[in-house]
């Protein structure tokens, strides 16, 4: 097993390893916020009405914020912004501290608001795994900085329930290891800059290639495409399946169950999609995504027993997997490493309003069409990605970063 651990690990470098480190500590800090914040916002908020308000904030401040982030990086460096992020986050866990044991509605959403910006520097990980990666090997380490995310799926609500008395006061020790976990990346980030391969950490300081680099690349509107259908496509259903198990009548096991097994679909094939993808290239491996969308849409619409929740939600989570892999690849080689944060951030902005409006639409889809019902869109629309990236070849001419020009820019 050891030899298989190191087969598979082999040679992606000692920065992806930092950086998957950093993911697990993030989506561990958010995960947190997203358990607990809704039960919160209900005993906090003068009125029910408001209840959510808290948890909004955290999607729309981060919504807000994901094309600032990588603007921002592109001046001043990546390493730099994901400091002031984690810095961000533990100022807002220790305002959530405070805000849960006076009883401030208030600071409790200024709180979820910090981390919200918090959460717009997430997505920049993967693109620091790919600049820093040895030559050949950047599609492999995207997908290992993603594992990150599987060990925060288990670990998050675990943490979130364990801590919440820590204090006497319920949940304010769940708000405290968000600041632990968010300043539990500092030092990662520092270390990952004191042990760059790149003299004084150059790959944060390269001039950002400007939007007209990727003016009818035909990689960065298909990567764009992908990564915006993965997010809409994994959001709606993830939004609706807890309420379609409720109307189904099923347990909250059940239901705990079927959000669990979603997110290990999400992050656990992570290994397997790398190697993958790395033998048949991104447009394969997005379709190979897209069609398991598919095919979850298919097992939705088959019926609501528990298996089919089970099912559907955990085949979605690996369709995700998938895509946004394959989406992130394609964006990646539409730019020069190191100089994409202009580009990332029209990205990160896209996926993330997408993403917000699926959410937003869930509910209504859900209330007018049902659990099968809301399943039709998203066979759909798999069903014409799918369509779409075997239509679309690579423009004529067209290559891949070299080795050498890839050198050039460190």
């Amino acid at each position: 097993m050891r030899g298989i651990g190191q087969s598979l690990g082999a040679g992606v470098g000692r920065s992806t390893w930092i950086l998957a480190t950093c993911q697990a500590f993030y989506f561990m800090g958010v995960s947190i916020d997203l358990t607990l914040t809704a039960i919160v916002g209900l005993a906090l908020a003068p009125t029910p009405a408001l209840a959510t308000l808290p948890l909004a904030a955290i999607t729309i401040v981060g919504t807000l914020c994901s094309v600032g982030t990588g603007l921002l990086a592109s001046r001043i460096g990546y390493v730099a912004v994901m400091v002031l992020g984690a810095s961000t986050a533990a100022v807002g866990g220790a305002l959530s501290v405070f805000a849960v044991t006076h009883n401030s509605f208030v600071l409790l959403c200024c709180g979820t608001g910090l981390v919200g910006a918090y959460r717009s520097t997430g997505g920049y990980i993967r693109y620091m795994a790919a600049d820093r990666a040895p030559d050949g090997k950047r599609e492999r380490a995207l997908s290992y900085v993603l594992y990150g995310g599987l060990v925060a799926a288990f670990a998050g609500p675990f943490v979130a329930t364990v801590s919440s008395d820590f204090f006497g006061v319920r949940y304010a020790g769940a708000y405290l290891m968000v600041a632990v976990f968010a300043l539990g990346n500092i030092p990662l980030m520092l270390l990952l800059r004191a042990g760059s391969v790149r003299p004084k950490d150059e790959v944060d300081k390269l001039e950002p290639a400007p939007l007209s680099t990727v003016r009818g690349s035909r990689e960065f509107y298909t990567g764009l495409v992908s990564l915006a259908a993965s997010g809409g496509l994994m959001t709606m259903i993830m939004a609706v399946g807890p309420l379609a198990n409720h109307q189904a009548g099923h347990s909250e096991s059940v239901g705990a169950a079927v959000i669990q097994w979603h997110l290990v679909g999400m992050f656990a094939p992570a290994i397997v999609s790398g190697h993958v993808l790395s033998r048949i290239g991104p447009r394969l491996t997005g379709m190979i995504g897209a069609g398991l969308f598919t095919v979850a849409a298919l097992v939705g619409l088959a019926g609501a027993s528990p298996a089919n929740f089970v099912i559907a939600l955990a085949l979605n989570g690996v369709g995700w997997n998938f895509l946004y892999l394959a989406g992130t690849t394609l964006l990646v080689r539409s730019y020069p490493p190191g100089r994409g944060g202009r580009i990332q951030a029209v990205a990160e902005g896209s996926a993330q309003v997408t993403g917000v409006a699926a959410s937003l639409t869930a509910s209504s889809v859900f209330v007018m069409l049902g659990w099968h019902g809301t399943n039709w869109p998203v066979f759909g629309i798999s069903i014409a990605l799918v369509v779409v990236l075997a239509l679309v070849r690579p423009a004529a001419g067209a290559q891949p970063v070299s080795s050498s020009e890839s050198r050039s820019n460190r």
